[in-house]
């Protein structure tokens, strides 16, 4: 029976799926992995060999017989975009056929960009990063903050960029580069980083809690991302939590009023923008008080700057977004029950000033619900995870195109 296109390049890209996940596995193990007869398994081999997507040596420990030959990507088969945004920055980077980081890009964004500004600055982003022998890539991913439709191609809703409402992402950025697009939102684009290249290899059932200006969790359970029935999992950001105390709720309200309030929103709480909004106002308030000078407006390196330093209103800050964080991570726990939570953004600059007392009030809070706190770490892939997530899905999703002959 003659195959569609479609199913051809379905063929070839499970085949692309396997060898990467198992550089050097044979014609006979992806025959038998992928349950296809070896004739056929070959026929595609050879094709994709030819298109320059696999290169091909033989083992050194063959038996007896024909030498078995073993199957690795070829990083000259053409390179992924991948771009993640927030409503300060925008990071790009482009990686070659085998996944590996060429370049990269940064643009910051400001309050007063609008969205096709901002549209803009995306499109020079992937400029900047697109192969320098002005061939096209052949794929780009976007990992996008707040909701997204990634089927229909819309960035659904973002609070923390004015007038980011149903906009239409894939198709202006397909059409503007002639390759597919491909949409995520940007902590599922962490969660696949972590997946595919960082402290989720090997692990099954594990979450990426991403801390920027706002808050979400990529859920990965039996070594799938979970993405909801309508894209919306792990929106964790709009849950309203507790407050550790009542000195909390008045540092992050900066003053009482919020003292009698018993629930808070966690990412105007114990996002990255949340802590350094109210870290200024205290040093703001404090330089006040004492009639100094007005102080330069901080960026969060000020502020890790403070907390290495035992800076006391940076730590009582830190302390209680640790105390806010560990109660999202106990019910997701018992929800969930992972093996691992990973925390990836800016937060990770604060290493054990908040993985410390978020460790233990999580284990505080599941002990008394009889349950075990998993193990809680910080993500090593840096700024540009998100990024490289998005690029892992324009590599997972691209599916080559393989005529019938």
């Amino acid at each position: 029976m003659k195959l569609s296109t479609d199913q051809r390049a379905a063929i070839g890209s499970d085949i692309l799926k396997r060898v990467r996940a198992h550089p050097g596995t044979s014609r006979i193990a992806l025959s038998r992995n992928l349950k296809l007869a070896p004739s056929t398994v070959s026929n595609y081999v050879e094709r994709l060999v030819t298109g320059g997507f696999l290169a091909e040596s033989e083992k050194m420990d063959s038996e007896s017989g024909r030498p078995p030959t073993a199957l690795r990507l070829n990083p000259d088969g053409g390179q992924f975009i991948g771009v993640d945004f927030e409503a300060r920055s925008i990071m790009a980077t482009a990686v070659d056929f085998s996944a590996r980081p060429l370049k990269q890009a940064h643009r910051d964004i400001q309050k007063s960009d609008s969205v096709p500004g901002i549209i803009r600055k995306i499109e020079q982003a992937i400029l900047e990063v697109l192969p320098g022998n002005q061939e096209r890539p052949l794929a780009i991913g976007v990992g996008v903050p707040g909701l997204v439709d990634p089927l229909k191609g819309i960035a659904v809703d973002y609070k923390y960029i004015e007038g980011w409402h149903n906009v239409a992402l894939a198709a202006p950025l397909a059409k503007h580069f002639g390759v597919p697009v491909y949409l995520e939102n940007t902590i599922r684009s962490m969660a696949l980083a972590e997946l595919w290249f960082g402290q989720g290899r090997g692990v099954r059932d594990w979450l990426c809690i991403g801390i920027r200006s706002g808050i979400g969790a990529g859920i990965v359970a039996g070594g799938q991302l979970q993405r909801g029935h309508s894209y919306q999992a792990g929106e964790i950001g709009r849950w309203r939590c507790p407050w550790p105390s009542r000195a909390a709720a008045r540092l992050f309200a900066n003053g009482d009023s919020a003292a009698a309030a018993p629930m808070a929103e966690l990412q105007e709480v114990a996002s990255a923008r949340a802590i350094l909004a109210t870290w200024a106002r205290g040093r703001a308030a404090g330089a006040r008080k004492a009639q100094g000078p007005g102080q330069p407006t901080p960026v969060f390196a000020d502020l890790v700057r403070a907390v290495q330093q035992n800076d006391a209103l940076a730590l009582q800050i830190i302390t209680a977004a640790a105390a806010m964080l560990s109660w999202a991570v106990s019910q997701l726990s018992l929800a969930l029950n992972p093996s691992r939570v990973i925390l990836a953004g800016q937060l990770t600059l604060l290493g054990e000033a908040l993985l410390g007392p978020l460790r233990q009030r999580a284990g505080e809070l599941l002990r008394d619900c009889g349950a075990d706190a998993p193990e809680i770490v910080n993500s090593t892939m840096g700024e540009y995870s998100g990024a490289l997530g998005a690029a892992a899905l324009a590599v997972h999703e691209w599916k080559p195109a393989l005529s019938s002959t």
